[in-house]
């Protein structure tokens, strides 16, 4: 890893050129393939089993997707950050149906369900303050699932990217305002096997250690001016981050490139006749 960098990843303590990530092989740098993704259906149940402190209740996504414009809005924003991702790696997104499996029961691989599940439960205990996301290829039926708190508020922030925004806004009743797109952006980094980074205006910044506890991230506020800015798509760090694991986006063959232009010149000509 660069010293320039601070990413970090869920590498494999008994042998450092593995890591928890997508793909046929857990070696570091290979290519994660494809990976599927699906929505927890409103009403799925928990196995009572499941890990995760003060989680109850059944799943709930709408009631977070109502708060950002509603179901078609909350796609949009969901699949722009799979395609941040993926426009910077060497793996690929498609969404599937889910069956509406419980949360953490057993499944094999005939079932219609995700690689990443996508679900909203109430979250009151310590294992997640806006949302719980394990690491990909962890052994258990939670690999790289992605939950967010219903309990908890989610927004949109005004402005694009980079443009500062109003962490505690009127219009959100003063309370602070998680983001919707950018939250989930970097819950989808841990669900590729990003864990946190010390650059504070990265992606992935958060908690890493005593001396990099989190509270150093644009999106705490360390210069208490009360603002943040609009983070939807992965920095330098991110980048650098993630194709350590997965390696860069595949190069299109120039033949491939030559039928797209050609493609498209054949399409401007007959514009033109019309």
């Amino acid at each position: 890893m660069s010293p320039a960098f601070a990413f970090n990843v869920a590498s494999f303590w008994w042998d450092p050129t593995q890591a928890s990530k997508w793909g046929a092989s857990n070696e570091i740098g290979t290519a994660g393939g494809v990976v599927t993704w699906s929505l927890i259906p409103d009403g799925t149940g928990i196995q009572p089993d499941a890990p995760v402190d003060g989680m109850s209740g059944t799943s709930n996504l709408s009631s977070v997707f109502a708060q950002v414009g509603g179901e078609a809005a909350a796609l949009g924003m969901i699949e722009d950050a799979f395609d941040a991702w993926s426009s910077v790696a060497n793996l690929s997104f498609v969404r599937v149906t889910d069956d509406g499996t419980p949360f953490n029961a057993p499944y094999d691989a005939g079932q219609s369900i995700g690689h990443i599940r996508i679900g909203a439960y109430a979250i009151n205990g310590s294992s997640g303050a806006v949302g719980y996301v394990p690491p990909p290829n962890g052994g258990t039926t939670l690999e790289g699932d992605i939950i967010f708190n219903a309990s908890n508020t989610f927004g949109i922030a005004p402005g694009n990217e980079g443009d500062l925004y109003e962490l505690y806004p009127e219009s959100n009743g003063f309370f602070y305002l998680n983001d919707f797109q950018g939250l989930f952006t970097h819950e989808l980094g841990h669900a590729l096997g990003m864990l946190h980074s010390a650059v504070p205006t990265a992606m992935m910044c958060g908690y890493v250690d005593p001396a990099f506890d989190g509270s150093q991230c644009a999106y705490m506020d360390p210069d208490g001016d009360g603002k943040s800015i609009v983070n939807r798509v992965p920095d330098a760090d991110d980048v650098a981050g993630i194709q350590y694991l997965y390696g860069a986006p595949p190069v299109p063959e120039p033949g491939t490139c030559a039928l797209a232009i050609a493609g498209l010149g054949l399409l401007l000509a007959r514009m033109r006749r019309r």
